[in-house]
């Protein structure tokens, strides 16, 4: 299979912190093939392990934002005591690498630029409602951890944002 790609093309598509540091393994190369913006081939193998061959292409960055938090709480969560909590870290973590998918290098297509900036409001409004919900104290292996309730943290996402 011959695949065909920009930089920026791998940028709509969510996957430039993944394709940087596994594929290219440094972010000042890889940053410099952005800003030259050539097609290139890109391997079977490089495409399956920078996502490329599931995702496909959408400028509404919320939906791609929520699907991927979504997926990110069925993974990370821990059952303690009866309850399914999400560490607090791991939370606000994921929250300020998804917006790394998007580096400030690239410079964004009209639709992708309006989608971006509503997306960067979206977790930042996210992230100030994280932090109003009810901290869990619980200890996992020995080690104390602050969680939130994964199905609270759900429950704040919209999926009605126009």
């Amino acid at each position: 299979m011959r695949i065909l790609i920009t930089p920026s093309d791998i940028v709509k598509r969510g996957l430039w912190d993944t394709y940087a540091y596994y594929v290219v393994g440094s972010d000042k190369e890889a940053e410099k093939l952005l800003i030259e913006d050539k097609e290139f081939e890109m391997t079977e193998r490089d495409a399956l392990v920078c996502g490329l061959l599931k995702v496909i292409e959408t400028d509404n960055l919320i939906h791609r934002f929520n699907d991927t938090m979504i997926h990110f709480l069925n993974i990370k969560s821990v059952k303690l005591n009866d309850d399914v909590l999400i560490k607090k870290k791991n939370c606000r973590e994921f929250i300020d690498k998804f917006i790394n998918k998007f580096p400030d290098s690239w410079t964004p297509p009209p639709n992708y630029a309006q989608s971006l900036s509503d997306l960067v409001d979206y977790t930042n409004n996210l992230k100030d409602k994280i932090e109003g919900l009810e901290v869990i104290k619980g200890t996992l292996l020995n080690v104390h951890y602050e969680f939130y309730l994964s199905a609270s943290v759900k429950k704040l996402l919209n999926f009605n944002y126009y």
